[in-house]
């Protein structure tokens, strides 16, 4: 009896000795095998169009934690493949300019997987390059503690060949989170995409012929046109908005509504015009841009009225905010700027309006910064026509970048 015991036991022993060293053969097998997968693009054209080639378009993918990134042209079918990639998340844009007409398209939050191959489809929509009123910078991060954000500016610039009128447009900042922690996407929320939600917009001035746009030339609304240089201990990190087109100043409105105003976040220049207040949410007491800032340019036809007012409630919260929602048909122009390089979820505007995203850092840390979202040039374009013509595929992925300091009326001619 001893003799078996002991023989089972030597067995036993054998057995797990075998199990341990397949074991670690295993593992070192899987560790031969590299975090690497592969991705394929394909390129489709959008609902309507057609004779259009999808062969040797870019297309390019960003890693959404390093930003890293790869571009591959497509083959005769639209299809962009690319081998041996690093696991993990990505944004795939497919961005293509003729003469013409630009192609642009984006997917995003795609994930590639270790050791497989991932397919993903990228509908492109074509661009007419010779476009209208567009909006060239969106600036909110700030400049310095001393500003506290109250520098901010939008700029809206003339792509077009003709001279255009602002006269009755309107300028919002769009609610919803940005993607920072604890942030909310506001379409969980407010689900129509048929609207986008705003808690502060005001309206350019005018009777139809007061604030000309010439073509490459732009105009300035900023918080306030006051000179930040002056006092500072670092004026060349401070901005000069004295040569602002209009300024926002909401004080005397909102004390006409029996609501206090904010004196110490808006200072009215008399030498400039301001803008006319149309909505701003019961929370605030001074018109601002939020860091970063969502921006939509909306036509002068575009009514709002108190039925326009819904109300938003985050999850969880028992804070109610009270939204204006504007129709996505009235929307002229928009930049989604977001909080980081993956911050796709918390878009706040449909891909109709924008079919991408900015950020002006990857991981967000934006305020103080003077970092400010601009519009790029399309120099495909631009040498064609022989004036500057902004990117302009409603994709602000492809258009826009972020730059090192504001850059006021940079690319009038």
């Amino acid at each position: 009896m001893k003799q078996t015991i002991l023989k089972r036991v030597g067995l036993t022993k054998l057995i797990a000795l075998f199990l341990l060293v397949s074991v670690a053969f295993s593992c070192d097998s899987e560790d031969d095998i590299p975090n690497l997968g592969n991705l394929e693009v394909q390129v489709t054209l959008a609902s309507g169009l057609n004779d259009i080639s999808l062969a040797d378009i870019d297309v390019t993918i960003t890693q959404t934690v390093d930003n890293s990134t790869l571009t591959m042209n497509t083959d005769a079918n639209g299809l962009a493949t690319f081998s041996d990639i690093s696991i993990g998340t990505y944004t795939v844009v497919v961005a293509y300019a003729t003469e013409d007409y630009t192609l642009s398209g984006t997917a995003n939050n795609v994930t590639v997987t270790r050791q497989e191959t991932v397919a993903t489809s990228v509908e492109v929509n074509a661009v007419n390059q010779d476009g209208g009123l567009v909006i060239k910078e969106v600036y909110s991060a700030g400049s310095s503690f001393s500003s506290l954000g109250r520098d901010a500016f939008v700029e809206i610039f003339n792509n077009s060949s003709e001279t255009l009128y602002a006269d009755g447009m309107y300028i919002a900042n769009l609610f919803g989170g940005s993607g920072a922690t604890g942030s909310t996407s506001v379409y969980t929320v407010l689900t129509d995409t048929d609207y986008v939600y705003t808690d502060v917009m005001s309206q350019i001035p005018g009777n139809g012929t007061d604030y000309s746009v010439a073509p490459g030339k732009s105009i300035v609304i900023a918080l306030n046109a006051v000179n930040y240089k002056e006092g500072s201990v670092t004026p060349d990190k401070e901005l000069n908005n004295t040569d602002a087109t209009l300024e926002h100043y909401s004080i005397d409105w909102l004390e006409a509504q029996g609501r206090a105003g904010n004196t110490f976040f808006e200072l009215d220049n008399p030498a400039v015009p301001n803008m006319t207040n149309t909505y701003m949410f019961e929370g605030t007491n001074f018109f601002r841009l939020s860091t970063p800032g969502s921006i939509v340019l909306v036509s002068s036809d575009a009514a709002f009225d108190d039925s326009g007012i819904v109300d938003y409630t985050a999850p969880g919260s028992s804070s109610t905010f009270k939204v204006m929602k504007i129709s996505v048909e009235n929307v002229i122009d928009g930049v989604d700027v977001l909080d980081n390089s993956g911050s796709a979820d918390y878009k706040r505007m449909p891909s109709t309006i924008d079919g991408g995203y900015t950020y002006l850092t990857a991981d967000g840390a934006v305020s103080y910064t003077g970092l400010s979202s601009r519009r790029k040039v399309d120099e495909v374009a631009t040498a064609r026509f022989g004036r500057t013509i902004l990117l302009d595929t409603n994709n602000s992925t492809v258009d826009f970048e972020a730059i090192a300091f504001p850059d006021k009326y940079g690319y009038n001619n």
